[in-house]
C-alpha cells in the first residue's frame, strides 16, 4: 500500500501526460492515415495504401497558394521581427509616460477577434482609397500588424533576462552602441528574435479570418485554397495537402532552431 502511494503521483503524471500527447498526435495520425488511402472517400482505416493523393497535392491548383503562403509567411515573420525589435527594445529599455497605454495598444491584435481585424482592414484600406493595395501587399501589412505581439512579446522577454553588464564591457572596450548591439546583444538574444520569427511564421501561414477579406481573384493563400475547395469537394487530396503544408512548417522550425537554437528561449538554457 505504501509503494501504491509512493507511485500514484508519478503514474497520475504519466497518465496526463499520455493524454495530452494523445490530444495532440491523434488527429495528426488519423490525417496521415486518410491521405494514405486509395479511395475517392475519406476512409478510416484505410483501405491499402497508395500515393496518388499526394501527386494530386504536388499540382500547380495546389503550389500556386502554397507559393504564395510560403512567400507571405516569409515575408511576415521579417517584417514582424523588424517592426518588434526596436518596440521591444523601447518599452523594456526605457521608462516613459503612456509606456503601459503603447504596449497595450502594440499587443492588442492579439486579444482581438481575427475577423474583426480583417474588417477593420478592409475598410481602413477603403476609406483610404488603397483598394489597389489589396492582394498580395495587403495581406503582408495585415499579417505582419497581427503577428507583430509574438515579435515583440519573445524579444522582450529576452531582453528581460539579459545581462546588461555584457554591453558595459564592451563599451567600456570602446566598442560603439552599433557594434555592441550589432556584436553583443542581438546574437544573445537571437532565441528570442527567432522564436518571434517562427510564431509569426506558422500564425501567417495558417492565417483565414484576416487573409480570406483581402485576397484577390488568382492570388489567394494555401488556406483559403483548402476552404474554397471544401466548398464543392471533400476528398483525402485535402489530408495530403495539410501533411506536406505540416512537413514545411517542421522544417522551418528546425531551420530555426539549428540557426539559433530557439528552443532555449521556449524550455530555457
Amino acid at each position: 500500500m505504501s509503494q501504491l502511494k509512493r507511485h500514484l503521483p508519478r503514474w497520475g503524471l504519466l497518465a496526463v501526460v499520455g493524454i495530452i500527447y494523445a490530444y495532440m498526435f491523434l488527429p495528426i495520425t488519423v490525417v496521415v492515415l486518410t491521405s494514405l488511402n486509395p479511395g475517392q472517400y475519406l476512409q478510416l482505416p484505410p483501405r491499402g495504401f497508395s500515393l496518388r493523393w499526394y501527386a494530386a497535392a504536388l499540382s500547380p491548383d495546389w503550389l500556386e497558394p502554397f507559393r504564395v503562403s510560403l512567400m507571405l509567411a516569409l515575408l511576415t515573420s521579417a517584417a514582424a521581427t523588424a517592426l518588434g525589435l526596436p518596440a521591444a527594445f523601447g518599452l523594456v529599455r526605457h521608462r516613459f509616460r503612456g509606456r503601459e497605454a503603447i504596449n497595450a495598444l502594440l499587443l492588442s491584435p492579439i486579444s482581438l477577434p481575427a475577423i474583426v481585424s480583417g474588417v477593420a482592414i478592409l475598410q481602413f484600406l477603403s476609406l483610404a482609397g488603397l483598394q489597389g493595395l489589396i492582394g498580395f501587399n495587403a495581406l503582408v501589412l495585415a499579417h505582419a500588424a497581427i503577428t507583430v505581439p509574438y515579435a515583440i512579446r519573445t524579444i522582450a522577454i529576452s531582453l528581460h533576462g539579459f545581462d546588461r553588464s555584457l554591453e558595459q564591457a564592451a563599451a567600456n572596450l570602446g566598442a560603439s552602441p552599433w557594434r555592441t548591439l550589432r556584436h553583443v546583444t542581438l546574437p544573445l538574444i537571437k532565441p528570442g528574435l527567432f522564436a518571434g520569427m517562427v510564431f509569426a511564421f506558422i500564425v501567417s501561414f495558417n492565417n483565414v479570418p484576416v487573409s480570406l477579406f483581402l485576397v484577390r481573384p488568382g492570388m489567394i493563400t494555401l488556406p483559403i485554397r483548402i476552404l474554397n475547395y471544401l466548398e464543392y469537394r471533400f476528398d483525402p487530396s485535402l489530408a495530403a495537402v495539410n501533411m506536406l503544408s505540416l512537413v514545411v512548417i517542421l522544417i522551418i522550425v528546425a531551420a530555426a532552431e539549428r540557426a539559433a537554437g530557439f528552443t532555449k528561449f521556449v524550455y530555457g538554457r
